[in-house]
């Protein structure tokens, strides 16, 4: 399983995102380093499982994120 960020340009929107993802089965965790994620605040979700279905979860819920990468 791979692993991935999830990055976002407030805490609130990552803490809106990280509740999704655990309501959903996903271990997920919110930090910050603005030097990993520049957009914003520099929040990122980092989270283990298959991108497209995190990435639908998120989109669906209406969690807006700018970037995903794979760590």
């Amino acid at each position: 399983m791979k692993e991935y960020f999830y990055f976002f340009s407030s805490i609130t929107t990552a803490m809106r995102g990280e509740a999704v993802l655990k309501n959903n089965g996903y271990r997920a965790f919110v930090f910050r380093d603005g030097t990993i994620n520049t957009h914003g605040c520099g929040y990122i979700i980092k989270v283990k499982g298959e991108e497209e279905k995190i990435t639908t979860l998120l989109q669906k819920a209406g969690v807006r994120f700018s970037e995903v990468r794979e760590v």
